[in-house]
C-alpha cells in the first residue's frame, strides 16, 4: 500500500511540476513576444509603420497584460527605476495609475531615458506603441503620460490621431 502512494505522489509532483513549468515559461515568453503589442518599423521605402501584433486580441481586454507586454515583463515597474544618483540604463516602463472614463492615467518609469536617451523618433515611437496597445483596451481612447518632460519628450493626453500624420498605421 505505502508503494502504491509514494508512486501517486510522485507522479503527481512531476506532473506538478511540469505544469508549473509550463505555466512559467509560457508566461515568460508571452510577454517578451511583440505579436501581444503594437510595434515599429522603419524603411527607406515604407517609412515609419506601425503594426498591430496578431497575437493582441488574446490579450485586449486585460489592462495588466497590455502594460506586462509593453514592459516586457510582469515584475512591478518600481524594480526597474534608476536610483536618483545615477544614470539610467533601463528602458522607460509603464506603471499603471488609474482608468478613467475614456482616459488610462500610465506613469513612466526611468522618464529621464525617455526624454533625453532615446532621441526624439525613438521617444515618439515608444508612446505611439504604448499609445496604439493601450487604446486596444475596450472603452479607452486617450493615454495619458505621466513623467517630467524634457528634450525628446512631452508628458499628457495622446490619442491615435496623434501620429496618424508621421506614423503609417497596418493592421
Amino acid at each position: 500500500m505505502k508503494k502504491k502512494t509514494l508512486t501517486y505522489v510522485a507522479i503527481s509532483s512531476a506532473a506538478a511540476l511540469s505544469i508549473s513549468l509550463f505555466v512559467m515559461l509560457t508566461s515568460e515568453t508571452y510577454y517578451k513576444d511583440k505579436d501581444f503589442t503594437w510595434y515599429s518599423s522603419f524603411g527607406a521605402k515604407e517609412g515609419n509603420r506601425l503594426i498591430r501584433g496578431n497575437k493582441i486580441d488574446k490579450i485586449k481586454n486585460d489592462i495588466f497584460k497590455l502594460i506586462y507586454a509593453l514592459n516586457k515583463s510582469e515584475k512591478d515597474p518600481e524594480t526597474f527605476r534608476t536610483p536618483a544618483n545615477k544614470e539610467p540604463t533601463d528602458p522607460p516602463k509603464l506603471k499603471l495609475r488609474d482608468i478613467k472614463e475614456q482616459v488610462v492615467n500610465v506613469e513612466v518609469i526611468n522618464d529621464e531615458y525617455l526624454t533625453q536617451r532615446m532621441g526624439s523618433t525613438g521617444a515618439e515611437e515608444f508612446i505611439a506603441v504604448a499609445t496604439f496597445t493601450l487604446t486596444e483596451y475596450d472603452n479607452v481612447k486617450f493615454v495619458n503620460f505621466i513623467f517630467e518632460g524634457g528634450d525628446h519628450a512631452a508628458p499628457g493626453l495622446y490619442s491615435r490621431e496623434h501620429f496618424l500624420g508621421t506614423w503609417e498605421v497596418e493592421k
